[in-house]
């Protein structure tokens, strides 16, 4: 009896990278409703590979294959949200223009920031930054009053991204 309820286990986890394997490309709420079809396919089948109609036996495979899906799924929804947080970058648009507004940096100010001053080293290139830099980086230039900036002779566009 414990096996069938492994193998209802085994559904659960199976579904979800069935899942991520069938479902590339598609976003959600569709690929959440998807993906819950696909369960109630593999669930279907498990019923009638195990041979057992007890109303009872049905429920426990329910819970059983149910819970791990769910569990695996917020694990890996919770690891994306932890990876878009670390995921910033800057950026750094050599202007051929002199912007409307603008603000001065200094060499000094820039070596406050390195990631800025990598990005101004390097216009075009996206630069990772640490989301505490980032952040600092952005109140450093909202405080300054422009995200185009002179350093020396030459205008910059500064961008901020995240994932």
């Amino acid at each position: 009896m414990n096996s069938k309820y492994l193998l209802f286990f085994f559904i659960g986890i199976f579904t979800f990278f069935l899942s991520g394997y069938a479902l590339t490309g598609i976003h959600p709420p569709t690929s959440i409703y998807l993906m819950f079809m696909i369960y109630g396919v593999l669930f279907a089948s498990g019923l009638l590979i195990s041979r057992e109609r007890s109303s009872v036996f049905i429920l426990k495979a329910f819970a059983v294959s149910l819970v791990p899906l769910l569990l695996i799924s917020a694990s890996f929804f919770a690891l994306g949200a932890l990876s878009h947080e670390y995921s910033k970058s800057i950026e750094a648009e050599k202007l051929e223009f002199i912007p409307d507004e603008f603000v001065i940096v200094t060499e000094e100010e820039l070596n406050e920031y390195p990631v800025l001053k990598k990005a101004i080293e390097s216009p075009g290139v996206y630069f990772s930054a640490d989301p505490e830099e980032w952040e600092q980086t952005i109140d450093f230039l909202e405080e300054k009053g422009a995200y185009e900036i002179k350093v020396e002779k030459d205008y910059y566009r500064v961008s901020f991204i995240t994932a």
